[in-house]
């Protein structure tokens, strides 16, 4: 199979009617036109999304990678949601292209591996890069726990703790772990020592700020009854 672009230029479909009323796909690459002519126009179904996606769906099953390819895209650029799904899961079908797209419209997976892309691009970076790939991570969990994706809890506690964030990270942390005892998932003690860590770390800093500010309250005070 051609690997494509990862938002192919010879796929660009516009969907009208014909003198008959029927709706028909016009796509400027030949192999395109070759295949949806075969499925549809006025003797076929009409080309609706959902036909378009069906066949894709199809063409996939029997392994006919292009002609599903083909397909899907159709669908997807019509805005058939499940055909973009189904194209971000292909490298090869334009994955990347179409994982941002249906991120932009909320889809809670599309946001986390948004995030997990993020998170993966920290690693063996120089700080400022990891920090900057953390905090773009951190940002993608967050808006896939919005979504729906309670997982993401678990990626923002830990990333938080990492950064030393200790305060911030306690929440979610605490909820990741509520989350992954109701599930049953893994990572449950290594969370729970990465809670413990936060709030003693929390309590540390908390007493050596109290600290401060009694000694300093008391500068103040010896300075100003010498001053009388």
């Amino acid at each position: 199979m051609t690997v494509p672009e990862e938002n192919p230029q010879n796929i660009q479909q516009s969907i009208h009617a014909d003198d008959s009323g029927v709706a028909f796909v016009q796509g400027s690459g030949t192999q395109h036109n070759n295949v949806t002519q075969n499925y549809f126009g006025s003797g076929g179904l009409p080309t609706t999304p959902e036909n378009l996606y069906r066949q894709g769906e199809m063409k996939l099953q029997a392994l006919e990678w292009d002609e599903a390819h083909l397909f899907l895209t159709a669908a997807a650029e019509a805005g058939h949601v499940e055909a973009m799904q189904r194209l971000s899961g292909f490298p090869s079908m334009g994955g990347a292209f179409w994982t941002q797209k249906i991120a932009e419209i909320g889809d809670a997976d599309a946001l986390y591996s948004l995030g997990m892309t993020a998170r993966a691009k920290r690693d063996g970076n120089y700080p400022r890069e990891r920090a900057m790939y953390r905090e773009e991570a951190l940002e993608w969990f967050e808006k896939a726990l919005q979504a729906g994706r309670e997982d993401a809890l678990v990626d923002i506690g830990y990333l938080l703790y990492e950064a030393e964030r200790y305060e911030e990270a306690i929440p979610y942390l605490e909820k990741a772990l509520q989350y992954l005892e109701r599930t049953g998932e893994s990572d449950e003690q290594f969370l729970a020592r990465r809670l413990k860590s936060s709030r003693k770390k929390v309590a540390r800093q908390r007493e050596r700020e109290a600290k401060m500010l009694r000694s300093d309250t008391g500068r103040r005070w010896w300075q100003t009854s010498k001053s009388d």
